[in-house]
């Protein structure tokens, strides 16, 4: 009896001690092909990871893998995606075997909701997705996600007060031709005022997509780029997240719905940078920065299977304002805002966007979406200063509906379609403030003499019809595949329309490195006029869609599971775009100014203000080398961007050059500029030569993570200031003489044009996050340090009007990234704050 306890015993304890040990004492080994059943394809080069041992495996070019497990039992297989984690339960008995794993379900899904188990294909031409875990706490950004696109190779950050990404330049376009969307829902702006602050909560968003070159046909208006925010697709458990920091406090909630068929989730944000910052006397007096809130709702339930409803409502909304006192005594070398004594400004921007969306998938091969969408934007402002005097309001909403459709046609064809139909209802009055020559560089404020800023009133009511229709086909053959599509747009109240074809194709070498693909892409794009340019009262009724012809051809190298190359070479053509144009006419139209209307109601030559003239053209190459963080683990990520481009415009108007005494009349004049425009080509004042981003971050251990980012750029180029106008206007409030910069007017000068640049740009910034878990969450400090060596940036040129022009007026303009405490100490702009998680 003793002697079989004693064996048993002994077995015990060798079993603990293999145990113990890590050594399998019965491994168990499986030969696994992965098949997505549904795309009817392998899953080839995707890695593995077996959670229970945190071992990594990796499929080959058929979806083969060879999985080692230490002994019989149930685990779990990870498959890490580009979009994310998909985990797998598998059952390994004791014996080795082979066998196939699908990756998705043969059946349809339970009745508590439809399944996504991964996500449509995009294009791998001109699109650069960044995960949301990967961009969160990136530094420099102040813990706003949506900035990470100020790091991605072809975009060219706007610097300003913040960085902010309002306004970056995607591949050479104007920064005002991008669009932003959230689950492909309009939004207006993706920034606050201040710069700092994104329209949308972080914690909504799922992964970011920026599409630099010719856009899949689906997407509309924009001649720049398309930056797609996917927001959370699923809540499992009811969480929530608080936040405050030195100018707003955030909030998120988010639960499970109806058992478990949907979800709920609401943000929202308020923002007070005018009482912590405007509160600080660091700012001019006069100036009361911007306030801001913002909220997002979404809600998601699936009545079935097939059936699925959503629920969107987005809000932002923003104001600021100046008001400089004009003091009795007025120095402008102890008042930065001297000259401007009396000046008044006021501006304010709003959205709100609401849609309801019915998702129906009948099976694996045909998915259709219909959205309901009322988006309402509205900007406002009122300005007086010197001869520059108005107050605008622009409201223009639209009701839509919107189809889009998805369809597995045969296992060589898929295909994308959809259509759209908007009714727009625009309001515009007021009084628009406009340069009399939109050609004058230096307009001066205090002209009394001939001012050169104009008042138009407006008062603008109209409805129109928008129709939209697309398509694209997927074939793929192999490794090979090739996207072809086509978009036309249409807007009844200006007549016109825009056809945009567009292709894309690629082949994929599977067998070097972790796969190889060589890619091309070409097409056309379009952006419709805004109802200010095109209203039959003030504006063009004729003006056509401003368009873009892209072109890009690139490698992309997956070296490993997360090392990635990607080279891409592109050029951009930018046609009709819409420009001020004091020459174009008509020879018989209403009078714009309404009060006159019974005395002369018909004038002749009536202007239009705006044309088609304008055009440009871009070229460049861009390189991004990426370390991606292994799904699931803390493991460090980061990567290398540079872009090299140049950027070139031309406004195509006439325009009148030093010594030329050509005495020609008015309606000559109109005529020698419809016929012969005479303008020259330069460079962009947006354009910079070299843009340059280290991104790097790392998750230490459960209480900690570090990131750094270091940026580099060109410095902008800018029209060499070569005089003054001598001083001949002044501020009538005050009497201060405000002198005038004056600017080659030679085209065959070297000073002539933005043809100067000053120093370059570049600053490093870093982040430290401390994390304390709690059994019902987690709280996350932070401090955010910019500009860590506190380098003085410059940004283009700064001419001081209260001085005459001289060897040191102007100077190389200050930008952000440093505060100057008042006993002069300068130190890095930072921001620290705390958020909690439960």
């Amino acid at each position: 009896m003793k002697s079989a306890k004693f064996k048993l015993n002994k077995s015990i304890l060798i079993g603990i001690l293999f145990l113990l040990l890590g050594f399998p004492a019965y491994a168990v080994s499986i030969k696994a092909k992965l098949i997505n059943p549904k795309k009817e394809i392998a899953e080839k080069n995707l890695s593995v990871l077996i959670f229970e041992t945190k071992k990594f495996a990796q499929t080959d070019a058929e979806g083969n893998v060879t999985l080692e497990f230490p002994s019989s039992g149930e685990y779990t297989l990870r498959l890490l995606r580009d979009t994310g984690i998909q985990e797998i339960r598998i059952s390994v008995g004791n014996e080795d075997e082979s066998r196939t794993i699908y990756t998705e379900k043969k059946s349809t899904a339970p009745k508590s909701g439809i399944v996504v188990e991964g996500e449509r294909e995009k294009t791998v031409a001109s699109r650069t997705k960044v995960r949301y875990d990967e961009i969160k706490r990136m530094p420099g950004t102040f813990g706003e996600a949506l900035r990470a696109l100020e790091t991605l190779p072809g975009v060219i950050p706007n610097i300003g007060f913040g960085g902010g990404a309002n306004g970056i330049i995607v591949r050479g376009a104007n920064p005002a031709a991008n669009t932003y969307l959230y689950d492909d829902l309009p939004i207006l702006y993706p920034f606050h005022l201040d710069g700092l602050t994104s329209v949308i909560h972080n914690d909504l968003i799922k992964s970011i997509d920026l599409y630099s070159g010719a856009y899949p046909a689906n997407f509309n208006n924009a001649t720049g780029g398309i930056i797609e925010i996917e927001t959370v697709d699923s809540v499992q458990k009811t969480k929530g997240a608080f936040q405050v920091s030195l100018w707003n406090t955030t909030a998120y909630a988010a639960t499970p719905t109806s058992g478990g068929k949907g979800y709920l989730a609401i943000a929202g944000k308020l923002g007070y940078l005018d009482k912590t910052l405007g509160a600080s006397g660091l700012l001019p007096e006069g100036i009361r920065l911007p306030r801001y809130n913002d909220s997002q709702i979404k809600y998601v339930h699936n009545f079935t299977p097939e059936h699925q409803i959503s629920f969107y409502n987005l809000t932002a909304q923003d104001n600021f304002a100046i008001n400089v006192p004009n003091k009795p005594a007025n120095d402008p070398t102890s008042s930065q805002l001297a000259l401007l004594g009396g000046a008044k400004a006021s501006f304010g921007q709003s959205f709100r966007t609401t849609a309801l969306r019915y998702t129906w998938i009948p099976g694996d091969k045909f998915q259709n979406r219909i959205t309901l969408i009322n988006f309402d934007p509205i900007g406002e402002y009122n300005v007086g200063v010197g001869s520059i005097q108005g107050k605008q309001y622009q409201r223009g909403s639209y009701v839509g509906v919107r189809q889009d459709a998805y369809w597995t046609a045969t296992k060589f064809l898929k295909v994308d379609f959809g259509t759209e139909v908007r009714r727009f209802s625009f309001r515009d009055y007021g009084t628009e403030v406009a340069l009399r020559d939109p050609t004058n560089p230096s307009p001066n404020p205090y002209n009394s003499a001939n001012p050169d800023f104009v008042g138009r009133p407006i008062s603008i009511k109209g409805i129109s019809p928008y129709y939209n229709a697309y398509t694209t086909l997927h074939f793929k053959f192999g490794n090979f595949l090739f996207e072809p599509g086509a978009r036309y747009d249409y807007v009844q109240v200006t007549g016109n329309g825009a056809l945009t074809p567009r292709a894309t194709a690629s082949y994929t070498f599977p067998e070097v490195g972790k796969g190889m693909t060589i890619y091309g892409s070409g097409g056309d794009v379009s952006r419709f006029p805004l109802t200010t340019n095109f209203n039959s009262e003030t504006g063009n009724p004729d003006l056509r869609f401003e368009r873009a012809r892209k072109l890009s051809a690139g490698l992309d190298q997956k070296i490993d599971q997360v090392w990635q190359v990607k080279v891409e070479f592109f050029k951009n053509e930018f046609t009709d775009t819409i420009i001020d144009d004091p020459y174009v006419s008509t020879p018989v139209g209403l009078n714009p100014d309404k009060s006159q209307w019974l005395s002369q109601p018909i004038v002749a030559n009536r202007p239009l203000n705006y044309s088609n003239r304008a055009s440009g053209w871009s070229h460049g190459y861009e390189l991004l080398i990426r370390k991606n963080a292994r799904p699931g683990t803390r493991d460090w990520f980061g990567w290398i961007s540079y872009t090299w481009s140049q950027s070139f415009q031309n406004s195509n108007l006439y325009q009148i050059y030093d010594g030329d005494t050509t005495q020609i009349g008015g309606i000559e004049r109109k005529i020698l500029a419809a016929y012969f425009p005479n303008s020259v080509e330069q460079l962009a004042p947006w354009d910079r030569t070299h843009v340059a981003n280290v991104i790097y971050g790392w998750r230490v251990n459960e209480g900690f993570q570090i990131g750094g980012r270091w940026s580099y750029l060109t410095s902008l180029p800018s029209r060499p200031i070569v005089g003054d106008d001598g001083g001949r206007f002044s501020n009538p409030l005050n009497g201060l003489t405000y002198w005038n910069p004056q600017y080659s007017n030679n085209p065959y000068t070297s000073e002539y044009g933005y043809v100067k640049r000053g120093t370059d740009y570049h600053r490093l910034d870093v982040r430290f996050d401390i994390f304390e878990n709690y059994s019902w969450g987690y709280l996350n400090w932070y401090l955010e340090i910019v500009n860590v060596y506190m380098r003085k940036n410059k940004n283009g040129y700064d001419f001081d009007n209260s001085k005459p022009f001289s060897a040191t007026n102007p100077r190389e303009n200050d930008t952000f990234g440093t505060l100057q405490l008042p006993g002069g100490t300068v130190i890095p702009f930072f921001n620290v704050g705390m958020e909690v998680h439960f």
